[in-house]
């Protein structure tokens, strides 16, 4: 029994010894740590999931909610902790005060300008956004107007204010579903409108739990997410996780809160926007008929409809069903205002179904190769719709 208990405590001591040394190794290594595991470990060590420190280059803004700041070069940015990119912006005029990822001077003739969400202003290189690539496709030039966080009310400002100066024949405007719930924020944000407060809006901002590293590290290779996440950041956490494609090489992270809330048009918010959402639609298409110019609308589906044969069977159909409401209540708009609408659902599911990604596995935005697949659609629907005509590029 001596001998029992002798050797029990060597053993039990050298686990000791080893998950310490482990700690210490997972603290010291946490900033270059890859995958999730090393997002794991920042959590617990800095309370931070990103590898580097960064400053994000949007601030809020009256008149749109949010804007990028101007005059930045090549800062580092994130959309995910796993997902990081560069970003410039300029002013398109002195004085103008908000940034753009666009080429300034404009002392070149403009063929379209884009107007969006972060969607439209991408979540990549620059020379990887899907406008930069339209602009190749088609041999024209295009000046990007997007702008990050921001919905179909602040889109229609930036294109009276810095559009309508510029004349464009073609006004390509980006949607996406969060689109009306922004609309709703801005308005309450410009105290135009009461707050709708309920528990889905209510975020506790908190710590992240104190686990130790190695803990944290443990849980995500097992469970593949870490519970660690403080209470702020909970809800853009995706708790549902896949693999696809031919090898099963490619991941799928998805189903978070924050998607099902905002794109849920059964919620009063989200209504509200729709309302405000159409009146902009609808002053938009008024503005660029002044010019003679075309307005299309490009709507972007969700990563949980493209992959529904993923991610029905594991969230079921009803809450795909809330994420799509948001994209049906567009279409509706788009038959009364009688917009020229371009829907990338069907194309993307074919790229989908071939267990191609188009979305980051983290991250709700389109990667590099969604946003190629995004510019050579958009192209060959500008072509066959004649809105642009071969003889363009």
């Amino acid at each position: 029994m001596r001998k029992f208990a002798r050797i029990t405590g060597i053993v039990l001591l050298n686990i000791i010894v080893i998950a310490v040394l482990l700690e210490i190794l997972l603290r010291l290594t946490a900033p270059i740590l890859p995958g999730s595991a090393g997002v794991a470990a920042r959590w617990v060590t800095t309370g931070k999931p990103f590898a580097q420190d960064w400053t994000p280059a949007w601030q809020q803004n009256r008149d749109h909610y949010w804007a990028l700041r101007p005059n930045l070069d090549n800062v580092l940015q994130y959309g995910s902790p796993t997902v990081s990119f560069r970003l410039s912006t300029a002013e398109l005029w002195e004085g103008g005060g908000i940034g753009f990822r666009a080429t300034v001077p404009i002392d070149y003739e403009v063929h379209s300008v884009v107007v969006g969400d972060s969607f439209g202003m991408c979540f990549t290189e620059r020379a990887d956004c899907w406008v930069e690539q339209l602009a190749g496709n088609l041999g024209q030039n295009i000046v990007n107007l997007s702008q990050p966080v921001t919905g179909t009310s602040s889109h229609l400002r930036i294109l009276r204010d810095f559009g309508q100066p510029l004349q464009p024949p073609l006004v390509i405007w980006q949607f996406f579903g969060n689109d009306f719930n922004d609309d709703y924020g801005l308005a309450v944000f410009r105290e135009e409108i009461e707050s709708l407060e309920d528990e889905a809006d209510t975020v506790q901002s908190t710590e992240a739990r104190a686990w130790t590293a190695l803990y944290a590290v443990l849980e995500t290779l097992i469970t593949g997410r870490f519970s660690g996440v403080p209470d702020s950041e909970a809800a853009f956490i995706k708790p549902y996780r896949a693999t696809y494609g031919d090898n099963n090489e490619n991941v799928l992270q998805f189903g978070g809160a924050y998607e099902l809330q905002a794109l849920d048009m059964s919620r009063e918010q989200n209504q509200i926007g729709y309302a405000l959402s159409q009146d902009s639609f609808a002053e938009a298409q008024n503005l660029v008929s002044t010019w003679d110019g075309e307005l299309v609308v490009v709507i972007i589906p969700t990563r949980e409809e493209v992959y529904a044969d993923i991610t029905i069977p594991m969230m079921g159909e009803t809450e795909i069903a809330r994420l799509q409401s948001a994209r049906d209540a567009m279409h509706t708009i788009c038959n009364e205002v009688e917009l020229h609408c371009f829907d990338l659902y069907d194309t993307f599911q074919e790229y989908a179904q071939n267990g191609e990604a188009l979305y980051y596995a983290d991250d709700m935005h389109l990667n590099p190769y969604g946003n190629a697949v995004l510019a050579e659609a958009l192209a060959i629907w500008l072509h066959d719709n004649d809105i642009v005509s071969a003889n363009d590029g």
